[in-house]
């Protein structure tokens, strides 16, 4: 191995306990595709783990033969619960990222934090040496949220990123008393916040934010339909997004896949499951210590019912349209 491919992995994921089987898939597949990494050190943040699932998780990093650290989460969720931020999805989870970096140790100068919706498709040697050009943070445009922009008062020309990956260089962050500064903001501007702490990201950190490749957070919407239909309906402004080539790169080489729900399942639920992602969620699963967990109920309803039996009967691009225009009247 050559110098260059050499690299160390400092992973930061965050669930309770619903959501440790996922992240514990994710894991998993992380630690099979970067068997070639130097070190690596999975730092977990838990909410309310059981005994067996704390085990579950010792076992399985020190299978691969890494690190695991776990940390302490009580204090970080009084301060959330203190700043009145909301939960996404019944739990307060997401908004861990940010509140537990101060724990990280000094020696780490990189970090990644990674979702538990997420499967790694391959080394990530290469993010890990990338240049970050003094950012403190980087992360993967969204697919969707372009309405957002205009809510928090953002321009057409802005950037608006997915909080799904983010890659911490703390060497900036650190020195520069971001995690104070970013608290105070949170403080002043949380009743703003529809989306939580991705909304946080994106206002605080504007202009500050790294353009990562599309293949570190590849987003369920590309799995389902070709990067000509995508801009057929989502006219990015170019200068805010990513150019079809560089798009269509990311779905033919992705590195991480980002689930999201899709047509209302995730890739775990059972039942009428349309999701993309779901033959790859199942493929880590079998080789993951959850293997025999039984599959989830899904959320019910007349509009995912509806949005599924259109979805099957027409044609991807005029089903594409109908979704933007429902997603644009609901932001």
């Amino acid at each position: 191995m050559s110098r260059t491919e050499q690299y160390e992995l400092n992973v930061l994921y965050a669930c309770d306990e619903n959501y440790a089987p996922h992240t514990g898939v994710s894991i998993t597949s992380l630690l099979e595709n970067n068997r070639q990494a130097d070190s690596v050190t999975i730092y977990l943040a838990p909410m309310e783990f059981s005994a067996e699932t704390v085990q579950k998780m010792t076992d399985l990093v020190h299978h691969y033969q890494r690190n695991i650290v776990f940390l302490d989460t009580e204090k970080a969720v009084e301060r959330i619960h203190a700043y009145n931020c909301a939960g996404w999805n019944g739990s307060m989870a997401t908004w861990l990222r940010f509140f537990v970096l101060e724990q990280i140790p000094e020696h780490v100068h990189r970090l990644l934090w990674i979702d538990s919706d997420t499967a790694v498709c391959g080394s990530l040697a290469e993010l890990m040496q990338m240049d970050m050009k003094d950012c403190p943070v980087g992360a993967v445009c969204d697919s969707l949220c372009f309405h957002d922009r205009k809510r928090l008062g953002m321009g057409e020309d802005d950037s608006y990123y997915n909080a799904g990956v983010l890659l911490f260089d703390l060497d900036v962050w650190r020195p520069g008393n971001l995690q104070q500064q970013m608290m105070a903001h949170l403080a002043r501007n949380v009743s703003r916040y529809a989306l939580n702490d991705q909304d946080l990201l994106n206002d605080f950190f504007r202009g500050r934010i790294l353009r990562l490749p599309v293949c570190y957070n590849l987003q369920g919407i590309h799995l389902a339909y070709t990067v000509k239909q995508y801009f057929s309906v989502f006219r990015w402004q170019p200068a805010s997004f990513y150019t079809p080539q560089e798009l269509q790169t990311g779905i033919e080489h992705p590195a991480i896949v980002h689930f999201l729900r899709f047509l209302g399942n995730y890739p775990w639920e059972k039942g009428d499951n349309l999701h993309p992602a779901k033959p790859l969620y199942e493929e880590w699963k079998k080789r993951s210590p959850w293997k025999d967990l039984p599959a989830a109920e899904p959320k019910k309803g007349f509009l995912f019912t509806a949005e599924k039996m259109l979805y099957r009967i027409l044609p991807r691009g005029v089903f594409l349209r109908i979704f933007a225009w429902v997603w644009s009247r609901n932001y």
